[in-house]
């Protein structure tokens, strides 16, 4: 029961000094209001485990106050105090969100056993979101491959995944860089804890910052009620920052002094939290080419950098081929079809600029065609054997284009090859999808 962090809410001020002298030599961290008004300020500028109201306040009552602390603070358990005559207004007050009441005057152990109850209760609820969230995630993670240069990987992840250090991974789009980080997380004791990722490319910066630091009420327009950010669900586990190069400067220096001192303020806030994670970042661009641009900073880059991990492109490690065409086809609603000798050839044969997310993308999309028990080559739709879309070919067979004409028609033709799914035609391009955005507009292309 030590360390609660409790805050006691009655008007009756002797009663009330009474309680925070009690609970502060249980070693609780208590904070105590007269009235509804400043708890709110209170549950506004501190976090909470339990709050006890009484249902008799001035001006605003215990179920007004419960109401608006549930707003800002949900997480908070919540116990009322209530007199004979109130009962029913206390058993409202729990099918609005109380956890319980006890009635005046009352028995201070038995308080001390419900706050106990409260407390747990709160942590038990936080462990289940958190093991729903870890479940989900670990049935997602599967690393194959046993080629030389994965295999060094690997090794070096496992080596490192139990430390504190930040680490860089480096690698093409579509490697598979968030399954390594995933790894660094799943083998390290932090097991238990969330892996929380963050896209730091696919949102403009004043929503990334709050996405990643969260906000208050107020803040900024629809800024209705308090949020924590990712930053504050990572607690204790992995945060992990994809496509970090894409993260705007001004963002970068509230990430530093994160990195530095473990603090950082939400959104349109003036308090301080403190929070521990371990910070593992992902980008496909050359970070020192950034720096040397001026387009990441250079401190910030050493901080993330402490530990650098280099993924493999799919065509250095062409030899896990045959285990990933495996793979792939026993995630799909068909796992018994198997791939014809000449649908293999192919794909020993190409290049894969968009790595193993491609792979996975053709062999879905050759389940998908194939008529029979077997994939034949024609059913992966293979970008070079789609000599109307190949923009290379057409240059090659007709006359020269202009570098703007040739860029317009390689995002037109990823874009089909996609279906028009943003994300992944991002993906394959090598692009944000904030920036593939931007060359739609720009090209004027349409669906």
């Amino acid at each position: 029961m030590t360390k609660i962090k409790l805050l006691v809410v009655d008007d009756e001020k002797d009663l009330l000094e009474l309680l925070v002298r009690r609970f502060k030599r249980k070693e609780f961290v208590v904070d105590s209001a007269g009235n509804a008004e400043d708890a709110l300020q209170l549950l506004k500028k501190n976090d909470y485990d339990v709050a006890i109201y009484d249902i008799r306040l001035p001006k605003m009552d215990g179920i007004t106050l419960l109401k608006e602390s549930k707003r800002i603070q949900p997480e908070c358990e919540v116990l009322i105090l209530t007199g004979h005559g109130t009962i029913d207004t206390a058993i409202e007050a729990m099918k609005l969100g109380a956890m319980d009441y006890i009635t005046k005057p009352y028995n201070l152990s038995e308080l001390e056993v419900m706050i106990a109850k409260a407390y747990e209760n709160k942590r038990l609820k936080e462990k289940n979101d958190s093991m729903k969230t870890i479940i989900a995630q670990h049935n997602e993670f599967t690393l194959v491959g046993d080629s030389p240069n994965f295999k060094e990987v690997l090794n070096m992840t496992k080596r490192i995944a139990d430390s504190d250090v930040p680490v860089l991974i480096e690698g093409e789009s579509g490697t598979g860089k968030e399954l390594i980080a995933k790894a660094l997380h799943f083998w390290s004791t932090r097991a238990e804890e969330p892996f929380v990722p963050v896209n730091s490319g696919a949102l403009p910066e004043h929503l990334l910052e709050s996405e990643l630091f969260g906000h208050v009420r107020g803040a900024f327009t629809g800024a209705s009620q308090d949020k924590k950010g990712l930053v504050e669900a990572a607690k204790g586990g992995t945060l992990f920052l994809d496509e970090v190069g894409e993260m705007p400067l001004s963002l970068q220096v509230k990430l530093l002094r994160f990195l530095e001192t473990g603090e950082f303020r939400r959104v349109g806030d003036v308090r301080e939290r403190h929070i521990v994670v371990r910070i593992v970042a992902a980008t496909n661009r050359n970070m020192e080419k950034e720096v040397a641009e001026g387009r990441f900073r250079e401190d910030l880059y050493y901080r993330l950098n402490v530990v650098k991990l280099m993924i493999p492109a799919l065509q250095e490690r062409k030899s896990d081929l045959p285990a990933l065409i495996d793979y792939f086809i026993s995630k799909t609603k068909n796992p018994d079809k198997k791939l014809s000798a000449t649908a293999r050839a192919a794909l020993e044969q190409y290049g894969f600029p968009g790595n193993v997310r491609e792979l996975g993308h053709l062999i879905e999309r050759g389940v998908l065609l194939s008529k029979g028990n077997m994939i034949e080559k024609e059913d992966l739709l293979l970008p070079l054997d789609k000599k109307e879309h190949n923009v290379f070919a057409e240059v090659a067979a007709n006359q020269l284009c202009s570098l703007e004409d040739m860029e317009k028609e390689h995002i037109e033709n990823a874009l089909k090859q996609m279906e028009w799914n943003k994300t992944k035609a991002a993906e394959i391009l090598g692009i944000s999808v904030r920036n593939l955005y931007r060359k739609i507009e720009h090209f004027q292309l349409k669906e």
